[in-house]
C-alpha cells in the first residue's frame, strides 16, 4: 500500500482541476496553473470582459495559452504505470479481468457509449469527451441485441419445425401408400390361393370321375356316350396371375419414388452443409509445386495436362513424377468450402441422354433374345476362345481408360511428392477420382461411387476440427462421399490431372 502513496500523489499532480480528469492536451495560462485544452474553451468571461482562472481569479488571455508537452507526456507514464501496477504476475485470471476494466480508470465497465460504440466507466461518461454523449447501461445497450438472436433463433426454430413437419407428413403418406400396397399384395394373393384350391378341386373330382367310368363296363360305358361331351367339356386350367398388373405398376412407381426421395434428401443434404456451415473461399494453386507435366494459368485458377515434361528446374516442393499440384494456401482450423469445375470435351447432356437411351435399348433387344429356346445361344469352344480374347482386349481398354483420369480433394502439407505415389488417405491425400469409366474414392481399395449425374462441378466441404472432407456435386447439390479422418498438420488443395483435353477450374 505504501508503494502506492507516491501514484497517488502524481495522479493529483496531473488531475484538472475542472473536469477532475487526467490532463488531456494540457496546457497553461498567464497564471502559470494548468488545465485542459478543451477545459479552457469552455471558461466564460467574466464581467470585465476578459475570462479568469477559475483556481486563482486572475484574468487571462486566450491568445496567451501554451501547451504543455512534457506534461502530456508524464500523463501518458502515469496511466501506464497504474495499469501495470494493478497487474499481478503469474495470475492470467488477473489479466481477464484487465480487460473488463478501464484501461484509464480502472473501474468496471457499467455503460455504453452510443455514439462513439465503445464501453465506458463511471468517470468516463462523466469526463468532458463522452459528457454530452448518449450512455446507458451495458445490460440496457444488449437488450436489442439479446431480443434480435431470440427472434433469429424463433425464426430458425420455426423453419426448421416447418421442415420436421413436411418431412412427417411426406413419410406418413409414403408409408400410408405402401402399407396400400401390401394390403392390395395380401388380398390379391389370398383370391389367387382361394381360386387355385377351389380349381384344383374342380379337376380332383373331374379326374375321380373320369377314373370309375374307366372301370364300367363297355356295354355300360357306352350307354351314354352322347352325352359324355356335355358332362365333361373340354376346359383349360385357370391359370391366373398372383399380382395385378395395376398392382405390380404401383409398385414400380412406389419404387421410383423412393429413388427419388434418396437423391433429394442428399442433394438437400449438400446444400445445407454449404450455405449453412461452411464459409465457401477462393483459393489458387501454388506453381512451386505444380508437377512438370502441368501447366497452369496467369491467375493460378486453371490447370491443363501436357504429355511432355516441360520443368527445367525441380522446386523442393515441386511433384516430380505425378501430376499434381497444391493450392497456395493452407488450412488448420474451420469449416471451409469450394468447388472444383472438370471441363472434359465431348461431355454434354444430349450425349449422355443418347448413351442412357441407347444403353437402354440394347438392354430390351437383350432381354427380347433371351426369350428364345436357348439353342442359339449355346457356345462353342472357338466361341469362348474368340469371347476371352474380346474379354482382354475389354480389360486392357478400361485399364488405359483408368490411367486417363483425375482427383480433386485435399492433402496434407508434409505429402510425399518424388517418385510414385499411391496417394491414399494413409499417405496424406483425401481425393475423388474421376475419369469417363466413373468416379471413385480414393480408399483402399478404390470404393466405386454411383451418383445420379455425373459430377461437372464438385464442391469440396472441409471440417478440420471435426475431421471431415465432403464431396457434393456442387450443381445438384448430390452428396457423393465424406472421408473422416484425425488432422494434425495444414490442409491444402489438391489436383491431380493426366488426361488430355480436360482442364480443371477452381472456382469460385
Amino acid at each position: 500500500m505504501a508503494a502506492l502513496a507516491p501514484l497517488r500523489s502524481l495522479e493529483e499532480e496531473v488531475t484538472c482541476s475542472i473536469c477532475l480528469d487526467y490532463l488531456r492536451d494540457p496546457v497553461t495560462i498567464d497564471c502559470g496553473h494548468v488545465f485542459c485544452r478543451s477545459c479552457t474553451t469552455d471558461i466564460r468571461p467574466a464581467s470585465g470582459g476578459r475570462p479568469v482562472c477559475p483556481l486563482c481569479k486572475k484574468p487571462f488571455k486566450k491568445e496567451n495559452i501554451r501547451p504543455v508537452w512534457q506534461l502530456a507526456s508524464l500523463v501518458e507514464n502515469i496511466e501506464r504505470l497504474k495499469v501495470d501496477k494493478g497487474r499481478q504476475p503469474g495470475e492470467a485470471a488477473r489479466e481477464q479481468q484487465d480487460t473488463r476494466l478501464c484501461e484509464r480508470h480502472q473501474e468496471k465497465l457499467h455503460y455504453y457509449c452510443e455514439d462513439d460504440g465503445k464501453l465506458l466507466c463511471v468517470m468516463c461518461r462523466e469526463s468532458r469527451e463522452h459528457r454530452h454523449h448518449s450512455a446507458v447501461l451495458v445490460e440496457k445497450a444488449a437488450q436489442p441485441h439479446r431480443k434480435k438472436l431470440q427472434d433469429q433463433r424463433q425464426c430458425i426454430v420455426a423453419e426448421f419445425e416447418q421442415g420436421h413437419q413436411f418431412l412427417r407428413e411426406r413419410e406418413q403418406r409414403l408409408l400410408d401408400q405402401l402399407a396400400k400396397l401390401e394390403r392390395e399384395l395380401t388380398e390379391g394373393r389370398e383370391k389367387y390361393k382361394t381360386r387355385g384350391v377351389g380349381e384344383l378341386a374342380r379337376l380332383a373330382l373331374v379326374i375321380s370321375e373320369l377314373e370309375g367310368k374307366a372301370q364300367q363296363p363297355a356295354a355300360e360305358l357306352m350307354q351314354d356316350t352322347s352325352d359324355f361331351l356335355n358332362r365333361y367339356p373340354r376346359k383349360k386350367f385357370w391359370i391366373g396371375k398372383p399380382i395385378a398388373r395395376v398392382v405390380k405398376k404401383r409398385t414400380g412407381e412406389f419404387s421410383d419414388r423412393l429413388l427419388s426421395l434418396q437423391r433429394g434428401l442428399r442433394e438437400f443434404q449438400g446444400k445445407l452443409l454449404r450455405d449453412l456451415e461452411y464459409k465457401t473461399v477462393s483459393v489458387t494453386l501454388d506453381p512451386q509445386s505444380a508437377s512438370g507435366y502441368l501447366q497452369l494459368s496467369e491467375d493460378w485458377k486453371c490447370v491443363t495436362y501436357s504429355g511432355l515434361y516441360q520443368s527445367a528446374y525441380l522446386h523442393p516442393q515441386q511433384f516430380d513424377c505425378e501430376p499434381g499440384v497444391l493450392g497456395s494456401k493452407g488450412f488448420t482450423w474451420g469449416k471451409v468450402y469450394w468447388e472444383v469445375e472438370v471441363e472434359r470435351e465431348g461431355w454434354s447432356e444430349d450425349e449422355e441422354e443418347g448413351d442412357e437411351e441407347e444403353e437402354g435399348e440394347e438392354e430390351e433387344e437383350e432381354e427380347e433374345a433371351g426369350y428364345g429356346d436357348g439353342y442359339d445361344d449355346w457356345e462353342t469352344d472357338e466361341d469362348e476362345e474368340s469371347l476371352g480374347d474380346e474379354e482382354e482386349e475389354e480389360e486392357a481398354e478400361e485399364e488405359e481408360e483408368v490411367l486417363e483420369s483425375c482427383m480433386v480433394g485435399v492433402a496434407r502439407d508434409s505429402v510425399k511428392r518424388k517418385g510414385d505415389l499411391s496417394l491414399r488417405p494413409e499417405d496424406g491425400v483425401w481425393a475423388l477420382r474421376l475419369s469417363s469409366a466413373g468416379i471413385w474414392a480414393n480408399t483402399s481399395p478404390e470404393a466405386e461411387l454411383f451418383p445420379a449425374l455425373r459430377p461437372r462441378r464438385v464442391g469440396i466441404a472441409l471440417d478440420y476440427e471435426g475431421g471431415t472432407v465432403t464431396f457434393t456435386n456442387a450443381e445438384s447439390q448430390e452428396l457423393l462421399y465424406t472421408f473422416t479422418a484425425t488432422f494434425t498438420r495444414r490442409l491444402l488443395p489438391f489436383l491431380w490431372l493426366k488426361w488430355p483435353g480436360t482442364r480443371l477450374l477452381l472456382r469460385p
